[in-house]
């Protein structure tokens, strides 16, 4: 057994005002067989009152609650508008956060045990849930941490706005918004995991083809296109040195961890090295909406800021295990690839 919080979607289509719903209040999961948008649509009841939906695009759990319905659980966390405040198409009252915990009969299937690159333990990691553990405590990803840092973009708000300006419905906003969010993430994760391959078997690539005569590493893409973008990326000025890529690092004291994607080794005797990552977007270097908060508050407000905060998390957990970081580089593709070199930010640990 195992329980999960997990947000309520759609609050705007149906609106709730009855105040008999609050906190503690116990609702159950059932199939809508009726929703004629999805055949796995979970609506979530407290009695008679239909309160939302369980989100469905993106949400690594919702298929396995679909499996497990009906479900019983409660509401957790409940937010309603006050007096004089304004806030999408609310009205005084009404709830416009909702978020209920459930409790899964199923255990989590852990992946196999990954060792630590700096403290050298074995942490059980789940790649669909990206949850890590160890000794049954769940460890905080570098994700996790610097939200802390970061204004939470508010979807259901800012779809409500863009569907009323443009005369549509809210859900389709969603739809696209979240459609070609994923094919921007899948166009990303392919470059990214090209790299990879290529740094692990590049040596075992040249070896087949220099014996098969090919016109080109075994360990680079088939496809034209996405061989030339791994090239141009081992084509820029890179530092030399051993290069490690998806090291786990972690702070067993602390419950902190993750994955760097490209480590630099300058001196491993010294524990010398430089933090790395790739990434594949358009208009890090542009001024975001979103603000950075507390101690980040005063970054400059673009993508790159973000970037240098997940490094430097990165940084200072091996900074912990006695090793020195020169600093940070991050890799970014648009139509072409462009170097970013960056300091090491102080974190609050």
């Amino acid at each position: 057994m195992r329980k999960i919080i997990e947000k309520v979607v759609g609050l705007t289509f149906d609106p709730i005002s009855d105040e008999k719903i609050k906190k503690g209040s116990p609702v159950k999961l059932v199939h809508d067989t009726e929703n004629k948008y999805s055949s796995k649509a979970i609506a979530i009841m407290c009695g008679e009152k239909h309160l939302g939906h369980i989100g469905e695009k993106g949400n690594l759990n919702h298929n396995k609650i679909f499996e497990e319905l009906p479900l019983e659980g409660e509401v957790k966390v409940i937010a309603r508008l006050e007096k004089g405040e304004k806030f999408s198409s609310f009205k005084e009252g009404e709830v416009t956060h909702l978020e209920v915990e459930i409790e899964l009969k199923s255990q989590e299937k852990e992946k196999d045990l990954v060792v630590s690159f700096n403290e050298n333990v074995d942490i059980k990691f789940n790649s669909s849930s990206h949850r890590y553990t160890y000794n049954g405590k769940d460890f905080i990803s570098a994700t996790t941490y610097i939200k802390r840092w970061q204004k939470e973009f508010d979807k259901e708000f800012i779809s409500g706005l863009v569907a009323n300006s443009l005369g549509v419905q809210q859900q389709d906003v969603l739809d696209m918004w979240n459609s070609g969010g994923s094919i921007s993430a899948d166009y990303g994760t392919v470059i990214h995991n090209a790299l990879e391959h290529y740094e692990k078997f590049k040596k075992i690539g040249k070896i087949m083809q220099l014996k098969k005569k090919l016109p080109f590493n075994k360990a680079l893409p088939t496809h034209p296109k996405l061989r030339k973008i791994i090239r141009a990326f081992y084509k820029q000025e890179l530092q030399k040195g051993k290069v490690e890529v998806e090291v786990l690092v972690t702070n067993i004291e602390l419950g902190l961890c993750g994955f760097i994607d490209r480590l630099l080794i300058l001196n491993k005797k010294k524990k010398i090295c430089r933090v790395q990552d790739y990434k594949i977007n358009i208009g890090s270097e542009d001024k975001q909406k979103d603000k950075y908060l507390g101690q980040m508050a005063d970054m400059p407000k673009t993508k790159i800021s973000k970037y240098q905060m997940q490094l430097s998390f990165y940084a200072r957990l091996l900074e912990l295990s006695g090793w020195t970081v020169e600093g940070l580089d991050v890799f970014i593709y648009e139509d072409k690839w462009k170097h970013h070199e960056l300091d090491v930010i102080k974190l609050d640990f």
